[in-house]
């Protein structure tokens, strides 16, 4: 409820930029007048502090993922997230100092780039079984119940324990396509899109970090990511761990998606975070190493942004203004993906994106000849302004 904390919460949901929730109030409604931001300030503090304060409803939108799918997304309200945020500032503290060092996904200080490291590390001590395991829909199956009683072993306020109640019991209200609305109760899970959320997906998990990292036979490594997990062990043992991770999921209401969980040998590689990853030896000293790269799919995922991009139904646009989203576009990926092994990656897809362009400019401007020697490399780079990915090695070692 301090003045500071709610002010720096809502500073921290405006830099994320998200959407409207089901009032359809936008953030910067609050924030573009001071005088008006003040007001939804001292209102919001009132609430607290007369415990008057109730979430809303969550708006579900869906997500189509890379599979096909559709991934649901809850879009809790701006006042809604700026006290979500609130909370977990003065929890995350808390909680940090539980959580297993291999879980790295929403935790301060940590990134993907170290849960990768971590997967090497663990290959360059013979853990070369891989169980790339899939939890289904995990965000929106963990079993409340349990859930709030791990939060009740460490916060013991019993406002701070209504508040997390009331959000993860929030109903749900989703629009059908003739735009008619529905609201359903929420009786599991804790929606993808609440700033909470990754806090309390990492605690109901936090356990089995510490049980496959601590306490099996072996010592495998379990390296966590939010709901992306893999576990690396030595050759056999992996069949066993696979099962065991089955029973404990089945235990606790969590299921494990059978179709995508996989027993892997490292030397033919598996996907993890967006990157490739394989155990394979080395053409100029003949050693193995953990060898990374953007994965096929990632790879794939530019090229399509990229159409989306540089193609016929945007040949009417400025070309300042088409080739400053595309760059866009490839500083974001390449900011990711620029990481250990990606040189060789890096300079195929500067290729193609060169080639992509020249063909985007040399329709644009109604040419019949020319379409390579008229829009030569430096001229995309200098006069068009195109960014340069970056092609030398982003990590020396083998």
């Amino acid at each position: 409820m301090r003045r500071d904390l709610v002010e720096h919460a809502l500073q921290r949901v405006a830099r994320n930029k998200g959407g409207p929730g089901v009032d359809g109030q936008t953030v910067v409604s609050i924030t573009q007048n001071p005088e008006r931001q003040r007001q939804w300030l001292d209102a919001l503090q009132q609430e607290l502090k007369t415990k008057q304060y109730r979430p809303s409803p969550v708006l579900r939108v869906w997500i189509p993922k890379s599979s096909g799918e559709l991934r649901p997304l809850g879009i809790p309200t701006v006042k809604d997230r700026v006290v979500q945020m609130a909370a977990m500032l003065v929890l995350m503290p808390i909680f940090e100092a539980d959580f297993h060092p291999r879980s790295f996904g929403f935790r301060p200080k940590r990134n993907a780039h170290q849960a990768i490291e971590e997967i090497v590390g663990a290959l360059r001590k013979g853990r070369l079984e891989v169980v790339d395991a899939d939890l289904s829909k995990y965000f929106d199956t963990i079993p409340q119940r349990p859930l709030i009683r791990l939060v009740a072993r460490r916060i013991s306020d019993g406002s701070v324990l209504r508040l997390i109640k009331m959000w993860l019991r929030a109903p749900v209200q989703e629009e059908d396509k003739d735009g008619t609305r529905r609201i359903k109760p929420n009786l599991s899970g804790t929606p993808q899109g609440g700033v909470i959320s990754p806090l309390l997906a990492n605690l109901y998990l936090n356990a089995l970090d510490w049980a496959v990292n601590e306490q099996v036979e072996g010592k495998p490594v379990l390296v966590r990511y939010a709901d992306d997990l893999v576990i690396l062990s030595k050759p056999g043992q992996g069949q066993m761990l696979r099962e065991r991770l089955r029973k404990w999921g089945t235990a606790r209401g969590v299921e494990l998606n059978e179709e995508k969980t996989r027993l892997v040998d490292s030397r033919e590689g598996f996907n993890f975070l967006g990157f490739t990853v394989r155990w394979q030896r080395s053409r100029r000293n003949g050693r193995w190493y953990g060898h990374v790269q953007p994965s096929a799919k990632s790879e794939q995922r530019l090229r399509d942004n990229v159409r989306d991009i540089l193609n016929h139904w945007t040949q009417h646009r400025p070309i300042t203004e088409v080739v400053a989203e595309l760059n866009m576009l490839l500083r974001g990926w390449s900011g990711y993906f620029h990481f250990r092994h990606s040189t060789q990656v890096m300079w195929d897809l500067q290729g193609w994106v060169r080639a992509r362009l020249k063909g985007w400019l040399w329709r644009k401007h109604g040419r019949k000849k020319g379409k390579w020697k008229g829009y030569p490399d430096d001229l995309l780079h200098g006069r068009y302004g195109l960014w340069r990915m970056p092609t030398r090695a982003a990590w020396k070692g083998a």
